[in-house]
């Protein structure tokens, strides 16, 4: 019966080791997950602010470009105004040489020496004051349109240097 009890008592003894060795092997997983947790929370926080980050730049990207957008959008509306107020005075200019034309003419038709075949008669001052009026009206509408090309392009330019700038 000794040898029995003494049986038991290493079986215990085995047994309670055992448990301790149970306990110690999920105490060290346990320590060894939340190692990992922690890790895997510093990563999540860090990749989070990297990308708060990123955002935040490229808000900030977002905004530089649309501000000078908006800039040489301004900078064309100024320009395109100036350019229908200059081509307005010539406009004025222009008619003011028609009328001085109209007057030329009217002269010429009713002065007898020039009727009689001078150097510049009715005919001649007509035909170049037609002339001129011809000429005119195309160079006014030549530079109209060389106005708006070149605003527009200048436009354009500026909206790409803006926008590649980094």
């Amino acid at each position: 019966m000794l040898g029995l009890i003494a049986q038991y008592r290493l079986l215990a003894i085995g047994l309670a080791v055992a448990a301790l060795m149970a306990l110690s092997a999920v105490g060290a997983w346990q320590w060894q997950a939340n190692a990992y947790g922690q890790q895997i929370s510093d990563i999540e926080r860090q990749h989070a602010e990297a990308q708060a980050r990123a955002q935040a730049q490229a808000r900030s990207e977002e905004q530089r470009r649309q501000t000078a957008l908006e800039g040489i959008r301004e900078h064309a509306q100024i320009e395109i105004a100036q350019a229908g107020a200059d081509a307005a005075a010539a406009d004025a200019t222009a008619d003011g040489l028609r009328v001085e034309l109209d007057r030329l003419k009217r002269g010429a038709a009713r002065n007898p020496s020039l009727a009689a075949g001078g150097a510049a008669g009715p005919d001649t001052i007509a035909v170049l004051a037609d002339l001129l009026s011809e000429v005119e009206s195309a160079g006014r509408a030549m530079a109209a349109e060389a106005d708006q090309r070149g605003i527009a392009g200048a436009a354009c330019v500026g909206a790409y240097e803006a926008l590649s700038r980094q």
